[in-house]
């Protein structure tokens, strides 16, 4: 006849079994609600840096002024770092960002830029303040992106 302490055991055992596939089961879920999340603030960071470079655009185009400013963006997007960068090609001009390292080449999203401008730069979240600049090249627009340097 088992004794009972060992029943108990046994269901101890079973309950901390249950109790494991349950917390993981809601870690997981988290996690991809946070992700979700994280994957909408990045967009909302390249639709106001898209948004940002056609203003700068159809000012430079109106006045033939060089224009630079700065955007307030969040330092990290959750607990990941971001980064923006504008390219173009003989096809047209965009914005694209993502999560880790620029250089990776690993692009999360990516937003149309409406004009056939010149576009280039960088900006890594975490990393100082969002610079946009747009200048007049050959009479052409040409967009540049970094980060903020005073002076």
């Amino acid at each position: 006849m088992p004794s009972q302490a060992t029943n108990y055991f046994y269901t101890l055992i079973a309950m901390g079994a249950v109790a494991f596939m349950l917390t993981n089961a809601f870690q997981g879920h988290a996690r991809g609600v946070e992700v979700l999340a994280d994957g909408r603030a990045l967009r909302a960071v390249l639709d106001q840096v898209a948004s940002e470079c056609t203003e700068m655009v159809a000012f430079t185009e109106a006045t033939g002024a060089s224009s630079r400013i700065s955007l307030g963006t969040p330092t990290m997007i959750g607990d990941r770092y971001y980064w923006v960068r504008l390219s173009s090609d003989s096809s047209g001009a965009w914005v694209e960002g993502g999560f880790g390292e620029p250089w990776e080449g690993a692009t999360n999203y990516r937003v149309e830029l409406p004009w056939n401008v010149s576009a280039s730069g960088t900006f890594r979240g975490g990393y100082g303040t969002l610079a946009l600049g747009c200048s007049l090249v050959d009479s052409e627009p040409a967009l540049t992106l970094g980060r903020w340097e005073v002076g």
